[in-house]
């Protein structure tokens, strides 16, 4: 195009848009803000091959977890490069696969564990058009408060009509009694947590173990990432020759960890073991060049991993708003 042809689109365009019917008045007339709280659901449809994929949040929280293997201020120094605030917001994310008459979660958000800031994903899922019942799967990346909690509220399935999956070693883990005898006092909360969430499911038939490795459903394997938890598990969608990879809770601090994989969190149960699967899925990301969905890289989490340096970046997905009207 043109520089002409350029110009003579543009005017046209402002004619069409100051012809709509009250659209050519609605800046000058658009109410002022009040200051008060407004209600901020998340979601974001982007597609794998022919499946539509959709990225929904259940909030952001300010976090001040501690990072462990650093160096004295190189935590703080690669935040404060990234003008990253203090505390830092961290998003949860979900994400909704549309496959065939399946309608399949991977990961159910906090519900009411963590506080008024979250629980936002039946509120994302409803804008995006869906209601719980319509759920059919849920795929647990693992069994922490902020990708299970939201599976239950005061001991009745909030998505009834769902199957949970997830993988055998993790159910094993936070099950039973014995691991919360032995588990740091920090982490014995978490397994309280878990039973909760769980346990209306599995009352009701709908708690399925499957073994590292195996087709979960049709379409979706599952693929061992150890370390944050005994059983931490990737999902991975494939359609068209496109792969989307399902981290769930690799990465905790994108600032930091991209260019620093070494850095693990607290709540990891085997730091040793998340930094090893960490590196794994960085170089496993930038050589086959596939999408990755992280639970807690910011809001919609979709994007692809780069090299840099000694370490990688982090390249978002650019944003798509293909709606039709």
């Amino acid at each position: 195009m043109n520089r002409r042809q350029f110009f003579m689109q543009a005017a046209l365009a402002t004619t069409v848009l100051c012809n709509i019917p009250g659209l050519a008045a609605a800046g000058p007339q658009a109410p002022p803000r009040t200051g008060t709280k407004r209600k901020q659901a998340g979601y974001y449809w982007f597609t794998i091959g022919d499946i539509d994929v959709l990225a929904l949040s259940d909030g952001t929280l300010r976090s001040n977890a501690k990072l462990l293997n650093d160096k004295p201020g190189q935590v703080d120094a690669l935040l404060r490069q990234a003008y990253v605030p203090d505390p830092r917001i961290t998003s949860v994310n979900a994400y909704l696969i549309v496959l065939g008459d399946r309608r399949i979660l991977v990961d159910a958000g906090t519900g009411a564990l963590l506080g008024p800031a979250l629980d936002k994903l039946p509120e994302s899922l409803a804008a995006a058009g869906f209601m719980p019942g319509e759920i059919t799967d849920i795929l647990l990346t693992h069994i922490h408060a902020d990708h299970s909690g939201g599976l239950s509220m005061q001991g009745r399935r909030v998505f009834p009509n769902a199957t949970v999956h997830v993988s055998r070693a993790e159910k094993a883990f936070w099950l039973d009694p014995a691991n919360m005898d032995k588990a740091r006092d920090n982490h014995k909360p978490m397994f309280v947590k878990a039973r909760e969430s769980l346990e209306p499911y599995a009352a009701a038939g709908r708690l399925a173990a499957f073994e590292a490795g195996q087709t979960v459903v049709a379409g979706i394997t599952s693929r061992p990432s150890t370390g944050h938890t005994p059983g931490h598990t990737f999902y991975v969608l494939d359609s068209q020759g496109q792969r989307l990879v399902f981290w769930g809770d690799t990465v905790h601090v994108a600032e930091a960890q991209f260019p620093c994989p070494e850095l693990a969190i607290e709540y990891d149960i085997d730091p040793e073991a998340a930094v090893r699967a960490r590196r794994q899925a960085f170089e496993e990301a930038v050589r086959e060049g596939h999408l990755v969905a992280g639970a807690h890289i910011a809001f919609p989490g979709i994007g692809h991993v780069a090299k840099a340096g000694q370490g990688y970046q982090w390249l978002p997905a650019p944003y798509v708003n293909d709606a039709i009207c």
